[in-house]
């Protein structure tokens, strides 16, 4: 069987069952493979990715819990749902990355950069608290608008103590990078956990200006705060996002 997916590639990082679910994520979400197709069968797969059995079952595995494919018994693996444009998922082994996530989804992220500043921390006590920082200590603040495929999903404040991150307002952001691993690879700040609440809110004036809704219509509020290994918080993050996001939360059984 011609099976029309691309090769894995020999410079990817990332594990082969992660990489082998994501190229069959990006093709279903591309529409290039839609609800009710079935997938090449799992030999077929380990051959086009010149790998063996195992990775392939366990990707297979990941996008059924997901809710995207299928295994029926003697029939074979199918699509179930070409998932939507602004979907997280939410996973405990997982600390979600807006351009990452995007990527991954197929689609195109991008930012608009409104403000990067120093402030000091009292400015904004609520960052001041969770950051851990004393009122007269520096913070650099972001602000973004975070967009796939050229739509505003959501308006972003992130704030990150300056001492971690010299030299950063100099830089400055591009709207393609990727700011968790600008953190990682430029300043060792390498987050390990996070704590992310949901709620809801209603739009301002400020939300109106840059996410084409009117002054209350329904956001959601999305409010993190990720942490280093030794537990000392480094990142706080106010994201106001459009009510059609949608969360996926992947519920285990304990072992």
């Amino acid at each position: 069987m011609d099976i029309f997916l691309p090769r894995l590639s020999p410079h990817d990082s990332e594990p082969l069952y992660a990489q082998i679910m994501h190229i069959l994520e990006q093709e279903i979400r591309m529409g290039r493979m839609k609800a009710g197709d079935r997938l090449p069968t799992q030999q077929e797969l380990a051959d086009h990715f010149e790998v063996s059995l195992a990775p392939v079952k366990q990707a297979l595995r990941e996008l059924e819990e997901r809710g995207i494919v299928s295994t029926r018994q003697g029939r074979g693996t199918f699509v179930m749902d070409a998932t939507p444009l602004s979907e997280e998922l939410i996973d405990a082994n997982h600390i979600p990355c807006f351009t990452t996530e995007a990527k991954a989804g197929g689609h195109r992220p991008g930012s608009i950069v409104l403000l990067m500043e120093e402030i000091q921390a009292r400015e904004i006590p609520r960052a001041a608290q969770e950051l851990e920082v004393q009122p007269a200590d520096k913070l650099v603040h972001i602000e973004r608008v975070r967009l796939a495929d050229g739509k505003a999903l959501s308006l972003q404040n992130t704030y990150l103590p300056a001492n971690k991150v010299g030299g950063l307002l100099a830089r400055g952001l591009g709207p393609d990078d990727a700011l968790q691993k600008i953190l990682e690879e430029e300043y060792g700040v390498v987050l390990t956990a996070a704590r992310q609440t949901i709620s809801a809110t209603s739009a301002n004036q400020h939300d109106v200006r840059h996410l084409s809704v009117r002054v209350g219509s329904p956001l959601l509020l999305v409010e993190r705060i990720c942490y280093l290994g030794t537990r000392e918080p480094v990142e706080y993050v106010v994201d106001r996002r459009l009510p059609e996001f949608t969360y996926v939360v992947r519920l285990r059984r304990p072992q």
